[in-house]
């Protein structure tokens, strides 16, 4: 091989190696999906089966909070706060007028709709701050507003709903911009006449003309498997499935908003209560429309697992899955026939049905939902330098703040053990770069020295972040030859 030849297949290899290599490791060739997705379950009611959650190793719960509730006092709103806290939980809370009256916020109603988001998101910011452990808080506005049980009778109506939403998105994030605020929870339907329900895909395109877009953080919809396979999308006329959820992300991504996430946070499948003893529910379901969705114990375990392994393989964009639910079966307010009893992953007597057992064995891959973070980059470098040309090298680093709380200011300091270096400034915001001054002398030899990075705020998991640096001084590069193993051949 000649020089040239040899020289430029040597600076091949040894840009391969630095864009490969960090802190003297070797990167997959082909990098695994991120996790994304949040494990969570529906609670019916926490005080009694809240531990079953993380026993599971789910990492996310969902409840309730009513306006009628918190006009007296903080209590309800507390309680789901303080749960979340002790037991290391992310936080869902859908957030209605009250249990049983859903007439839709009036006009004369949004200003204080707005105050009370704003309020709630203040007092969540406070008893988070004042947790030892770090959680998210999501905000979910109304439920199912395409279906008109949910407007107390009355027509649904896009347009309204839309302004719900873009006055809890500005009250939440006037106090707490690292609020999620969830939109949509929307049923999967085909629609019905009269404004009794409509198609939840042109619901959410009636949302956006209605000015939807920059006014919410997450899209959600109840994406339930009604009996069918989860992967199976043209189960229920290609409307009433699992994957449902990617029509709901088509329009997101058409108008705009693909980098956006789907949340589902309700989906399950309705047992067969003959199975337990109750074929009277079977007949019951019949004219309620239920009947059909039904599916064996072992089927709803296999269909769930496999609901959390579909969405991870094939759905980067999908974030929390809410299991619907845990623990209805365990109240005394749902009729013995409730469907939702059925959908229960609990039996009445707290015992678990299968599909708990297959959901807490599924492997799970944890998204980080830390609201503290910081990065660094480069976070490695590693130079190289010929001894015949000693000089000052310069390089640009930067220290961001990778995370959704606020934090104010870096450090730097400096450590060598050899590398003689410099950088500057050693203080700054977040996003703001530095220089990094490093002197290659003209002696062979490797090199380093370490830069340390701090945050201002102690909260910030990552740091101290420390910044390796190395220097390999070398003869002239054209000089440096390859192993004799890489040129057998090539002579």
């Amino acid at each position: 091989m000649g020089r040239i030849a040899l020289r430029h297949l040597f600076c091949l290899l040894l840009a391969s190696v630095l864009l490969t290599t960090v802190g003297g490791q070797a990167a997959p060739t082909v990098a695994a999906p991120a996790p994304h997705l949040g494990y969570g379950m529906l609670l019916a009611f926490p005080p009694g089966s809240l531990s079953r959650v993380p026993a599971a190793g789910f990492d996310w719960y969902k409840s309730y909070v009513y306006w009628t509730d918190l006009k007296s006092g903080w209590a309800s709103l507390d309680g789901h706060l303080n749960d979340a806290c002790a037991n290391g939980l992310n936080l869902l809370l859908a957030v209605e007028r009250d249990r049983s009256d859903w007439t839709p916020i009036q006009d004369s109603e949004m200003a204080a709709w707005e105050e009370l988001f704003r309020t709630m998101a203040e007092r969540i910011r406070q008893k988070r701050t004042a947790c030892s452990k770090d959680y998210r808080v999501a905000l979910e506005v109304w439920n199912e507003p395409n279906l008109d049980m949910f407007w107390g009778g009355q027509p649904v109506d896009p347009l309204r709903y839309t302004r719900m939403v873009q006055r809890a998105h500005a009250g939440t994030k006037a106090s707490d911009p690292s609020i999620i605020v969830v939109a949509g929870g929307l049923a999967p339907t085909g629609g019905l006449s009269g404004g009794r329900a409509m198609n939840d895909v042109e619901f959410l395109q009636a949302m956006y003309d209605a000015g939807l877009q920059g006014h919410f953080d997450v899209i959600s919809t109840h994406n339930y498997g009604f009996g069918g396979q989860p992967e199976d999308k043209s189960w229920g006329s290609g409307i009433l499935n699992f994957r449902r959820a990617e029509d709901i992300r088509a329009v997101m991504a058409a108008r705009g908003d693909g980098h956006k996430s789907v949340w589902a946070t309700e989906f399950g499948w309705l047992l067969d209560s003959s199975e337990e003893g109750h074929p009277e529910c079977v007949n019951r379901w019949q004219s309620s429309g239920f009947a059909w969705q039904r599916v064996s114990a072992a089927q709803q375990a296999d269909y769930l697992v496999r609901a959390f392994q579909y969405a991870d393989a094939n759905w980067p964009w999908m974030g929390v899955m809410i299991v619907a639910n845990l623990d209805c079966s365990t109240t005394y307010w749902y009729d013995t026939c409730d469907p939702l009893n059925w959908f229960s992953i609990l039996k009445p007597n707290g015992t678990v049905r299968p599909a708990y057992t297959a959901l807490q064995g599924m492997g799970k891959r944890y998204r980080s939902w830390s609201a503290w973070g910081m990065a660094v980059r480069p976070s490695a470098l590693t130079l190289l330098s010929s001894a015949d040309e000693p000089g000052w090298l310069v390089r640009k680093g930067v220290v961001d703040n990778s995370g959704t709380e606020v934090w104010s200011t870096w450090s730097l300091v400096t450590a060598t053990t050899g590398l003689t270096f410099t950088v500057a400034p050693t203080n700054g915001a977040p996003g703001s770069p530095f220089t990094m001054q490093i002197n290659a002398p003209g002696q062979l030899g490797v090199y380093s020295g370490v830069i340390t990075a701090t945050a201002s705020d102690p909260r910030v998991p990552q740091s101290p972040f420390t910044v390796p640096l190395t220097l390999h001084v070398v003869p002239e590069v054209h000089r440096v030859h390859l192993p004799l193993v890489l040129r057998q051949g090539h002579r």
